[in-house]
């Protein structure tokens, strides 16, 4: 199966303070000739001059009507996904998955296939703002520049400052967060030997796990191929970070994916390429350009606690594995189902 992709407010590892909140990436299985028509179609209904219509020109609201249009094509119907990525839930689940779940995974426990994984991102995203303020924004900035360091020097000064800043966390006895902190500072010990893969340090290229491309690109296979059945190639706007030393990565660990949580046994997806194109040459890619951006543009309204016109007609195409907070997934049974249903 031949997947066209684009995406839509990337900052690169750069979550906490780029230009967008939310992380969009649209992935579109739709023949060539049908993607060309329906540019055709927009181009028209925009008036639009331009050779490559992007997601600027349709998210307009003057233009609404023909977003509209595009979400509810029958075309469109069960060949597009779109994945959401929060930018501080994301934070919030790499801090949490690099510290408590790498010390589960250490004693033995698949805290993956309980719900303890995602119920614990959830309640330090929830509960934490509400124990700290904004102690709390700055601990997730360290945490943010810790791993983003450009050397191991200043990867230590930043990790210095992350556990200084957890200590003084910590020091509040009747925080509601308190417990569910305190087994991320439990797994701190973990902490060095991801930094040493963020840096380069034995392996062929920099590690970047605060990037969401690369989860988001993992989760277009692996919702294709498994919808489908069928081995999955990429075609992509060009994208600096999918280099082919991380394609190569990235086919390994869908190819693989007992190797992250033996409950992950029997999931594996067959990434068998990933083409870079420039999208002006691809219709499937701009039209998953444009998607990608109404991804994103609803995606922050809902961040800002909004509804956006676009919101309802966008989601039957929103991926159940998009990485959102969810208020009932801090339950562990909920997060248990939650986390079942993405498979």
């Amino acid at each position: 199966m031949v997947v066209a992709c684009d995406e839509s407010g990337n900052d690169g590892e750069n979550m906490l303070s780029g230009q967008s909140t939310v992380f969009a990436h649209a992935s579109v299985t739709l023949p060539s000739d049908d993607a060309a028509e329906l540019m055709d179609e927009i181009r028209a209904r925009t008036r639009s001059q331009t050779t490559e219509l992007k997601s600027k020109t349709i998210l307009q609201p003057r233009h609404q009507a023909t977003a509209k249009w595009l979400l509810s094509h029958p075309s469109i119907e069960g060949s597009a996904s779109v994945h959401l990525t929060h930018k501080k839930y994301f934070v919030v689940s790499k801090l949490f998955d690099s510290t408590a779940e790498e010390l589960a995974h250490e004693l033995g426990y698949d805290i993956y296939e309980t719900g303890v994984a995602l119920a614990g991102a959830n309640l330090l995203f929830f509960l934490a703002p509400q124990s700290y303020g904004t102690a709390w924004d700055r601990l997730l900035m360290t945490f943010q520049h810790f791993m983003r360091a450009k050397s191991a020097v200043q990867a230590q000064e930043h990790l210095a400052r992350l556990i200084g800043s957890m200590m003084e966390l910590l020091s509040v006895e009747d925080a509601l967060a308190r417990d569910v902190l305190g087994t991320v500072f439990a797994g701190f010990s973990h902490l060095g030997s991801l930094s040493k893969l963020q840096l380069g340090e034995g392996v062929e290229e920099r590690l970047r796990t605060m990037d969401p491309l690369i989860s988001a690109v993992g989760a277009a296979v692996h919702f294709w191929a498994s919808i489908s059945g069928r081995p999955v190639e990429l075609v992509h706007d060009a994208a600096r970070e999918l280099t082919p030393v991380k394609i190569e990565w990235a086919k390994r660990s869908l190819a693989r994916p007992g190797d992250i949580a033996p409950s992950r046994q029997g999931l594996a997806s067959e990434l068998t390429d990933v083409r870079l194109v420039d999208s002006k040459d691809d219709p499937c890619v701009q039209v998953a350009d444009l998607l990608a951006g109404i991804g994103r543009i609803v995606g922050e309204s809902m961040v800002n606690e909004q509804q956006h016109p676009l919101g309802l007609n966008l989601v039957p195409m929103v991926s159940g594995a998009s990485l959102w907070p969810i208020r009932e997934n801090m339950n562990v049974e909920n997060a248990r189902e939650a986390m079942l249903s993405q498979f």
